[in-house]
């Protein structure tokens, strides 16, 4: 892909919606009161939330967990928890540790209603404890329910002695009751690797509409090994404008986000979700899902922007994992371009592009004339590399 050409989110949103309609797929959002029905006096009902235990911990956390990454009103968070959800996650980096302060205030006088999970290291050659340090002070409480390891990208990484000694300490110690890792990419090895050391309570992975049957069967597997399996990254393939949702005005039903959700949730194998909720509107939006179904309508819409983003985002899967000369790490790399532009979160791109190594940067694929490295999906690396080192450096 020509560096000239790339299509920014809005644009692409607006061509997406056109060649939605204009094949035949109607979208629309059940969050949105259609303009027929704006003059009857009934009222909606309320979706019952559904809670499902996670894994082996003793816990029933809501389907519809929060994702707090992207938050910056705390009376959204708290809007959720009055609606029910009771599961939060969070970060030691995210909003260079304002997201846990605004979280820790919101929770201070229902800490117990609710289950708290954030994350800290981002290599198995970390050392965890002074992110927790940090994190429970931010968070201003007495324990975290579940910390977890940040970022692991190997599948060695998750029986490191490093990780599994910190972990243990924490929850000996009573600052932790359970413990568990986050994944972006290399999931499928990473999960059933977990599974093996018979040690994790809890697994934060990518899971989305786009992701492998043999990604599916290690969450299966994990799943009746009694380890909750989270999803994040769930509308990682399509594209929204940061706090605007997705609206259509044509016929009942769900808008992409919605059934890439629903999609999520119909996985008995997930104990929760966490998509990102940072306004009213997202929240209304995401809780509707409760007491809906995926449709054939709702298949085709993911089929239409999986084929539509096909070459746009990273799968995550792996497969160019230490295979660049010089270093750079292209998964990472390429996860934060993704923040910037399918998120909209630009901060949160740079920091974390800025948290590399030098050696690992996209500026390094400047200098080469072609790269070497293949993508199994037919990703051009290296406009990719140039284009985030360009947007993030």
């Amino acid at each position: 892909m020509k560096e000239e050409k790339r299509v920014g989110r809005r644009d692409f949103l607006k061509s997406s919606v056109a060649g939605a309609f204009g094949g035949g797929i109607y979208l629309n959002s059940a969050g949105i009161v259609p303009e027929a029905d704006k003059n009857t006096k009934e009222k909606k009902k309320e979706p019952v939330i559904e809670y499902r235990k996670l894994g082996k911990i003793d816990y029933k956390a809501s389907l519809l967990g929060f994702g707090a990454m992207l938050t910056d009103d705390p009376a959204v968070l708290s809007r959720a928890l009055d609606k029910g959800v009771n599961y939060i996650d969070t970060a030691w980096g995210y909003k260079n540790g304002n997201n846990e302060v605004m979280v820790g205030k919101v929770v201070k006088n229902r800490r117990k209603d609710v289950f708290i999970v954030s994350k800290g290291g981002y290599t198995y050659k970390s050392n965890i404890t002074p992110h927790f340090e940090d994190s429970i002070k931010r968070l201003d409480t007495d324990y975290i329910d579940c910390y977890l390891a940040h970022g692991v990208k190997k599948a060695e990484e998750v029986g490191s002695d490093l990780i599994l000694s910190q972990l243990e300490k924490l929850k000996k110690d009573g600052k932790i009751r359970y413990a568990g890792f986050s994944t972006h990419t290399n999931m499928t090895e990473i999960i059933n690797a977990a599974v093996d050391t018979k040690f994790y309570d809890l697994i934060l992975t990518r899971y989305s509409y786009r992701d492998s049957k043999e990604l599916e069967k290690a969450i299966e597997r994990a799943n009746k090994a009694g380890i909750a399996v989270v999803a994040m990254k769930i509308m990682k393939f399509l594209v929204r404008n940061k706090g605007e949702g997705y609206e259509s005005k044509l016929r009942k039903g769900m808008n992409p986000f919605q059934s890439a959700l629903r999609y999520v949730m119909d996985n008995p194998n997930i104990a929760t979700t966490i998509p990102s909720i940072t306004s009213f509107k997202e929240l209304e939006e995401n809780f509707s899902t409760m007491d809906t179904q995926l449709s054939w309508s709702d298949r085709k819409t993911l089929n239409y922007y999986a084929n539509v983003n096909d070459k746009l985002y990273c799968r995550g899967c792996g497969e160019c994992m230490d295979k660049c000369p010089k270093g750079v790490n292209i998964p990472d790399n390429m996860r934060f371009l993704m923040y910037t532009e399918g998120y909209g979160a630009f901060g949160l791109g740079r920091d974390s592009y800025n948290e590399l190594s030098p050696s690992e940067r996209a500026s390094n694929c400047i200098d080469c004339n072609e790269c070497v490295v293949p993508c199994a999906y037919g990703l051009d690396i290296r406009q990719d590399m140039i284009h985030t080192h360009r947007m993030l450096g």
